[in-house]
């Protein structure tokens, strides 16, 4: 009965802190489309802005950076994998403040509310993925993807390394305060080096290695590979943003472990 009884309530945990994530991810959602003028479709406009100065501006120096593959749905690729990482690293900064009465409650966890805006701006900009790959794929009047496991799996790898590092700015950014300021331009570097609206490897040889450790730009480039086989890349590799992604949620885990006493203290 004793062993019984410890499964029940372990599962009974892992209910309370499923509802806790849920409960947080639509606080976060209804927040998140509050803050922007247009709500839901506000949302959406930002990254779609963004694809259409970059569309024109490729246009005015007739440049086609997709190569092979459609050039919206190259800049989609870059700009939606990019965003989801960058917003969940950066908006993770604020999290705890953002969220600073709930934490009163003992069942919510600072985790927790990284978890729960890992989980809105993913589903946001995914939303806003699949708006522009069916809009491409009426406008060709064709379907384009050649591996839908590895399209989605690079975008599941892109929320994990944005999650794992938003833990850490979440965390740093609590012991140090002055940490946040210079959080918020990691994400901004790394536009340059995750080969967003370029093909890195144009580029002279000795500026690969500046790429090619960059986890997220192997998530964009797999990405785009996913969609048409015809896409060159010549570093991409799975096996190392899975790798990457496993040690650098290790690393998170347990800096946020040996300091959650610490990010309690409000």
């Amino acid at each position: 009965m004793g062993k019984r009884t410890d499964g029940i309530q372990g599962l009974s945990g892992w209910r309370i802190q499923w509802r806790v994530v849920d409960a947080l991810t639509y606080r976060e959602l209804r927040t998140r489309v509050s803050e922007v003028r247009g709500g839901f479709l506000g949302v959406l406009l930002q990254p779609l802005g963004l694809l259409a100065i970059w569309m024109i501006f490729l246009s005015a120096l007739n440049v086609n950076r997709g190569g092979s593959l459609n050039v919206v749905l190259f800049l989609t690729s870059g700009i939606i994998l990019y965003s989801i990482f960058s917003t969940i690293a950066s908006r993770s900064i604020t999290a705890i403040q953002a969220n600073e009465a709930l934490l009163f409650y003992r069942p919510v966890k600072p985790i927790d509310t990284v978890i729960s805006r890992a989980v809105c701006e993913s589903g946001l900009f995914f939303c806003c993925m699949f708006i522009m790959l069916a809009g491409t794929w009426i406008y060709l009047d064709q379907v384009v993807m050649s591996d839908l496991g590895l399209f989605l799996v690079s975008i599941l790898l892109a929320t994990f390394l944005g999650f794992s590092t938003g833990v850490i700015f979440m965390t740093a950014s609590h012991i140090l305060p002055a940490f946040s300021q210079v959080a918020i331009w990691i994400p901004r570097i790394l536009w340059f080096l995750s080969g967003v609206p370029f093909r890195y490897w144009k580029f002279p040889d000795w500026t690969r290695s500046f790429f090619v450790w960059n986890p997220l730009m192997h998530c964009i480039e797999l990405n785009r590979k996913a969609m048409s086989d015809e896409y060159f890349t010549p570093d991409a590799s799975l096996n190392y943003v899975i790798v990457w992604a496993i040690v650098q949620a290790a690393i998170a885990c347990w800096f946020y472990s040996i300091n959650e006493r610490r990010l309690l203290t409000l």
